[in-house]
């Protein structure tokens, strides 16, 4: 037999291992950090919503900006909202898992 490295997933005990390892991991940050205030959950909320609401203002402005410019109603400034809020939902989706 050859040591070749295989494309299987790794053995359970080694997952077993790193998700104990994790969980021992943020029980030691957890007790070394306390519990989290209420004013960090509510400048977290706050943060996830100017990520959200920011995108999608820049596109309603650019959209109305182009709409005035050549008098299309609203015919750019409905999708670059759209876009706007696709974007902030991406950014805040990854904002998120990296916290």
């Amino acid at each position: 037999m050859t040591s070749e490295p295989s494309d299987r997933a790794p053995p359970r005990e080694d997952q077993m291992a790193a998700a104990a390892r994790r969980q021992s991991l943020r029980r030691r940050q957890w007790l070394s950090e306390g519990k989290p205030s209420v004013a960090r959950f509510v400048g977290q909320i706050g943060v996830l919503g100017w990520i959200i609401v920011t995108p999608m203002l820049l596109g309603l402005f650019l959209g109305r900006w182009l709409d005035h410019k050549f008098g299309t109603g609203i015919f750019w400034s409905a999708p670059l909202l759209m876009v706007g809020a696709v974007i902030g939902g991406y950014s805040a989706w990854k904002w998120m898992h990296r916290q």
